[in-house]
């Protein structure tokens, strides 16, 4: 079996896609302009209605949040200049003065007291942002909102520096209407010029922004999901910047004395899910079965070529309370995993489907496991979707199993935790598994609104051992975010979160 299953590996990784790979102007060699590879399309540009890293990369340009995650990790005042906090649920939020959005009209309390109460009502973010009392966000003065809480929250100053928490102008929003997220309007250090749906995203400098200006005029995302064709433009010049450089294609970089790989760990797991709603994935069981019946160490090696490591646990090693490096990895029985489908009365197997996206690396994992499940009678067809057209179907509950990344929102574990396993974050949320257990949600309510660390950690590790002993999902793959661009480039820097603010981005002269 090792044998087959290097061959096909080996296959897979060999494998090159030479299609659709035009230079668009190559606006790269254009001091005046810093040209991005991405490897897929924004999903919408309202932040209230996604939160997937593809959008969250260009909306990081255009809006700004109260507050933003700074180099030591912790929140830091951006568009706030301070916020107090009276009691246990009580905040005033002191604004910034003479700041401008993209519109020309300065932002006011108003305008933060809308986004605020659209981001606690928004299925993608609620889990950020519920537990503020929307009717008792209010205006005190142009420059001063008090935010109160249902109940004590932790983590939500974190929270405030998520995507889903940026300041939109409230007159922009109501005049856009359902086209809003096709022409967003922020304060950011760039405006939306144009969006071409699959192919790119063009920004330009916005002159009255309220700090230090962007060098470069025009900023330009380029959707390119074949990772060869994005190592190629960054290798002829077609573009400065290329996002998610596959592990095989690392060497290429860091050997080119024209380009640098920029390397760091993320907040996010690589899993294999189930539709636990769905027959025969109800049964944990069956779960079980198939988390025995891959050998995943040796898949993620093969895949990943030594980049990043096996998961062992849901929540990444990189995020505090989690239990991660106290796991080891889950060692293949195709015996055990044949036992427990004969006692879920699935002694013969079943068909079923794997879904994933375009990504190369996922698509390699699907295949390798397909083979693996085939061996203990489970018949598994792979489905690979376009990013949006993916997210759909997770978001609708028509997946059978599915393989995705989860990244916390924020450092903040309860950002990973509770979209992923509550059951109020079904869907849309972020809990594609679709699971609802009783345990699980009152773990989670539990750690949510802990103030002691130490009780707080507790309940973490309980929570994360419990998705593993009901088998909620298969932690497949702890990442490395890796980026390759022009040696000439300053000041870029990986975040964990997956997305990249390329304010300060500049090019030597």
């Amino acid at each position: 079996m090792k044998s087959k299953l290097s061959l096909l590996l080996a296959i897979i990784i060999c494998i090159t896609a030479f299609s659709g790979c035009s230079n668009n102007g190559n606006d790269a060699g254009d001091k005046e302009t810093l040209t991005v590879a991405t490897s897929g399309d924004a999903i919408s540009l309202d932040p209230v209605s996604t939160n997937d890293n593809q959008s969250s990369n260009v909306m990081s340009q255009i809006y700004e949040g109260l507050v933003e995650i700074g180099e030591d990790n912790k929140p830091k005042p951006l568009l706030a200049e301070k916020i107090d906090q009276k009691d246990d649920v009580t905040y005033t939020i002191h604004l910034k003065k003479n700041v401008k959005f993209h519109n020309g009209e300065e932002m006011k309390a108003n305008d933060v007291v809308f986004s605020l109460k659209r981001a606690v009502d928004a299925p993608n973010v609620k889990h950020l942002f519920n537990s503020i009392d929307k009717e008792n966000v209010k205006a005190i003065d142009d420059y001063t909102v008090e935010m109160k809480l249902k109940e004590p929250y932790a983590g939500i100053i974190y929270s405030l520096c998520h995507p889903g928490a940026f300041i939109c102008n409230e007159k922009a929003v109501k005049e856009g209407g359902d086209n809003y997220k096709m022409n967003p309007v922020g304060t950011g250090s760039v405006k939306f010029v144009s969006w071409i749906k699959a192919d790119s995203v063009v920004m330009e400098r916005f002159d009255d922004y309220h700090g230090e200006k962007t060098q470069y005029k025009t900023l330009k995302f380029r959707v390119i999901p074949e990772p060869t064709n994005r190592l190629v433009e960054l290798e002829s010049g077609g573009v400065d910047i290329s996002y998610d450089i596959a592990p095989n294609d690392i060497s290429k970089v860091t050997e080119n004395t024209n380009l640098k790989l920029v390397r760091g760990q993320d907040y996010g797991t690589t899993y294999l899910g189930f539709n636990c709603q769905k027959k025969p994935f109800d049964n944990p069981k069956v779960r079980e079965a198939i988390s025995y019946a891959v050998d995943m160490e040796g898949i993620i090696k093969a895949v990943f070529l030594g980049v990043g490591k096996t998961a062992t646990s849901p929540m990444p090693q990189t995020l505090k309370f989690s239990v991660a490096d106290q796991i080891k990895p889950k060692t293949r029985d195709v015996n055990k995993a044949k036992q427990l489908l004969k006692e879920a009365e699935f002694e013969k197997g079943f068909k079923t489907s794997l879904s994933t996206n375009e990504k190369k690396e996922r698509i390699d994992m699907a295949t390798a496991i397909k083979e693996q499940l085939a061996e203990v009678g489970i018949d598994c067809s792979i489905n690979v979707l376009e990013w949006s057209a993916f997210n759909d179907l997770l978001k609708n509950g028509k997946q059978d199993m599915f393989e995705i990344a989860w990244i916390a929102d924020t450092p903040d574990p309860d950002s990973f935790m509770f979209p992923c396993f509550h059951s109020s974050a079904a869907g849309e949320g972020g809990n594609y598994c679709y699971l609802k257990d009783q345990e699980m949600d009152k773990l989670l309510e539990d750690a949510k609104k802990e103030n002691d660390e130490a009780k707080r950690a507790e309940l973490y590790k309980k929570a994360q051992q419990h998705a593993i002993d009901i088998s909620a999902w298969v932690p497949e793959y702890n990442g490395e975010l890796l980026v390759g661009h022009k040696k000439e480039i300053q000041n870029f820097k990986v975040s964990p979160f997956g997305w990249y603010k390329l304010q300060l981005v500049k090019k030597a002269e």
